[in-house]
């Protein structure tokens, strides 16, 4: 009877350390489970931190770059306009700084010609191309100005932004103004009526005009060539603040 007490206890004991075993293993198992959806919601963490940084952005374009984000993928913004956009340097490094180029990354396409010329030469084709997610568009108006009529401008606007949206639907659109001049005259009223033109199609307007000494104000001329046929690095140095500002929300700095 001693013995059979013996290998009764003994089988107990096997059990024991059989369940033990079994439920060690089943632990290890929950937690490899779980280390991945920790992970997870940490690069969760980490998109609300790049989404704060996006705060200003059109609506449209924070659910693209968080898709973006998700798919471990390259946000692209790019910015279209005349020569006059020397201040491309500031803003690609301001963004790269503030989210990475693995996050996000420009683009810049400056032309000399009016908006007529860009479709006669399928300049549009180029930027859709692009496949950027988010475009700016300082629709030429400089350019235009004593060549194109505004109206025709603010056409052109619309097709151009129609021949992007044809090949990449998602994209999101900006406009902004060209840079101020002293005293505009007939340029002046291109600027309002293409703040009008944004206003009236639900289109996000850069006004980076606010940023600059008043157009009757003499100082405005230390912002500019000495034929007022661009920004000067002082006006640059404007413009690019005021972009990156937009596009880089001090809040989340």
């Amino acid at each position: 009877m001693k013995y059979l007490f013996t290998v009764i206890w003994g089988i107990i004991c096997v059990m024991v350390l059989a369940y033990g075993h079994f439920h060690w293993q089943q632990q290890t198992a929950v937690k490899a489970v779980v280390e991945p959806g920790l992970t997870q919601e940490a690069s969760e963490t980490d998109y609300t931190e790049y989404l704060k940084l996006a705060a200003n952005w059109p609506q449209s374009a924070k659910e693209q770059f968080q898709l973006a984000l998700k798919e471990e993928k390259p946000f692209k913004i790019l910015f279209v306009g005349s020569t006059a956009m020397e201040w491309e340097k500031n803003v690609t490094q301001r963004l790269t700084e503030s989210f990475g180029s693995d996050k996000v990354v420009s683009a810049f396409h400056t032309y000399e010609q009016t908006s007529d010329d860009i479709f006669a030469e399928n300049i549009p084709l180029e930027l859709a191309a692009e496949k950027a997610q988010l475009v700016v568009i300082e629709p030429f108006l400089f350019n235009d100005n004593g060549n194109v009529k505004i109206d025709v401008t603010l056409a052109n606007v619309t097709k151009l932004m129609e021949d992007i949206k044809a090949s990449n639907p998602a994209t999101t659109f900006i406009l902004q103004p060209s840079y101020p001049i002293y005293k505009p005259k007939y340029y002046s009223t291109q600027i309002e009526a293409l703040k009008e033109y944004a206003a009236a199609n639900g289109l996000t307007y850069l006004d980076h005009w606010a940023a600059w000494p008043a157009t009757d104000n003499p100082e405005i001329k230390n912002y500019l060539t000495d034929d007022e046929s661009a920004p000067n690095e002082q006006g640059n140095q404007v413009w690019a603040q005021f972009l990156t500002d937009y596009f880089v929300t001090k809040k989340a700095n």
